[in-house]
């Protein structure tokens, strides 16, 4: 009797089912997911994209032609291209490009926040990306920052030596009377800083200017595959989510797994005229396709009885609902039909249900037996059940012994000694008695009531049992001193649909008749 979680030890098989399951979550999710990203396509504003690029010289000739050599830029230039990129994004230059591209209101902040500025892998390039709603204003910024970027570094690089070369022409103005040694030499200096300059500011220079902007969003083209992709994402996350969240339990190999007992027999609907009438298979057509099921059944629980020998059996579920007294009326006719002399007693107190099988409404019941106002003779219903059915006369017989009237207290009265009594008594009359006991997970009779039974037989319908229900129904049979027989399931896909249950509430905690004076005896 394991309860281990279901989610573990999945199969692609079980994968596969859930994503069936929950295929109308999927598609729904696609489906919103893919018109909200065209959606925001089409409400975007259009915006451009263009880019221009700068050369970074890789040599320092004004270090070689003042015998310094290039290791500063040679060794370590990738630390230099990045600190040029980041010069690049300060407010001055973008100032300086806003001031070669008249007739934008873009402030330097604003332009620095539509601005990409990156180094290029495995080349001497700095990239500068402009964004922006106007196609033609994009261009001239694109164009304009890089050339700005050159004019500033020209200023920064030339500014020392434009104060150098001022100090030495001051100089030479001071020597050029006197001329000599000194001033051929200052002259020669400033010949070489005019050198210097003009191959400093050839060290950076614009690679490729901007001459049109692309088109970047919105795209629709693009963005509808993504929308697709992302929702299929999302609902495959959602079915997941929602599949474990859902605690029903969805197969007979999971619910054997939870319970610990075999699987007995899977029933399919019965037809709906017979469940609005009330009527059986087994009664109304027991040799048709519909009883085919529930004869399995039958030849199922006499197999797994052989060792057992259990002349009572009681049946039960979780909750109401789940097909039992259904299941115990077709039961106990197919058993009577097989041979068998079966006695089916309804102790379900609170909803009676098996008098309306068998046309046996307003009889007395057990409740009349105990009280000694009938004896079993008179109370148990002889259900005929060969030719006014249309098959031969079976060597079996069936006995229906009703509920009867409401107890005072069923709990106490399903585990006295009068009952215990009367169920003795049936046991040496028939071949097979058949307890029809309420849903164990509602009161406490079916287990008072598992003491008087031989072996036990679950009822549980797909698709409406959860498994916390399942896992407490288990500890609840495992506790059950009878033989644990196995398990039906119920509410299996079939071409018939609609359910077992007949009615919705079970009648736990609904107002109920009044019991008579009479039955006070039963008290104690």
């Amino acid at each position: 009797m394991d309860a281990t979680n279901p989610n573990e030890h999945r199969s692609l098989r079980d994968y596969l089912s859930v994503i069936r399951r929950r295929k109308w979550v999927i598609a729904a999710t696609v489906v919103v997911v893919t018109a909200a990203a065209l959606g925001y396509s089409l409400l975007q504003d259009k915006t451009y994209q263009a880019a221009s690029q700068v050369l970074l010289g890789r040599q320092n000739l004004a270090n070689l032609l003042s015998g310094l050599g290039d290791q500063p830029i040679g060794n370590d230039f990738q630390r230099i291209a990045q600190t040029q990129a980041e010069l690049a994004r300060s407010p001055e230059v973008a100032a300086l490009a806003l001031a070669r591209a008249p007739g934008t209101s873009l402030t330097p902040r604003q332009l620095l926040d539509r601005t990409q500025i990156t180094v290029l892998p495995n080349a001497d390039l700095l990239e500068f990306r402009v964004t922006g709603g106007d196609e033609r204003e994009t261009v001239r910024l694109a164009t304009a920052w890089p050339e700005a970027f050159v004019a500033y570094r020209r200023t920064l690089d030339n500014g020392a030596l434009d104060i150098a070369r001022n100090g030495i022409r001051g100089r030479v103005n001071q020597l050029e009377e006197r001329r000599g040694e000194l001033y051929e030499e200052l002259i020669s200096k400033d010949e070489q800083l005019s050198t210097i300059q003009a191959l400093q500011g050839s060290n950076v220079s614009v690679a490729r200017r901007a001459d049109q902007a692309a088109l970047v969003a919105p795209r629709p083209l693009r963005n509808l595959p993504l929308g697709i992709a992302l929702g299929l994402v999302l609902g495959l996350g959602f079915a997941f989510l929602r599949e474990a969240l859902d605690t029903r339990v969805r197969s007979a190999e999971e619910l054997t797994e939870i319970l610990g007992l075999p699987l007995v027999a899977r029933l399919p609907e019965p037809p709906r005229r017979l469940r609005e009438a009330h009527k059986l298979v087994m009664m109304e057509d027991p040799n048709g396709a519909a009883a085919e099921p529930l004869r399995l059944m039958r030849s199922n629980v006499e197999f797994l009885n052989l060792e057992r020998q259990a002349r009572v059996i009681m049946i039960t579920s979780a909750i109401q609902g789940e097909g039992k007294s259904t299941i115990i009326g077709n039961l106990a006719v197919a058993l009577a039909r097989a041979g068998k002399r079966v006695v089916l007693v309804d102790l379900d107190f609170r909803r009676s249900t098996v008098a309306k099988f068998f046309d046996a409404t307003g009889r007395p019941g057990v409740t009349e037996v105990a009280l000694g106002e009938h004896g079993l003779d008179d109370a148990i219903v002889p259900v005929p059940l060969g030719v006014e059915y249309g098959a031969d006369e079976p060597a079996g017989s069936l006995g229906v012994l009703t509920a009867g009237a409401l107890p005072p207290d069923v709990g106490e009265f399903v585990g006295g000694r009068r009952l215990a009594g009367i169920l003795s008594e049936l046991r040496e009359r028939a071949d097979i008695v058949l307890l029809d006991t309420p849903p164990v997970l509602k009161v406490s009779d079916g287990m008072t009531l598992s003491t008087q039974a031989d072996a036990v037989l679950v009822v549980a319908r797909m698709n409406l049992i959860r498994r916390p229900m399942m896992q407490e129904l288990a500890r609840l049979t495992y506790s059950m001193p009878a033989e644990k027989l196995g398990f039906v399931l119920t509410g299996i896909e079939s071409v018939a649909g609609g359910g077992y249950g007949y009615g919705g509430g079970y009648g736990y905690g609904e107002p109920m008749r009044r019991p008579e004076r009479r039955l006070a005896g039963l008290r104690g």
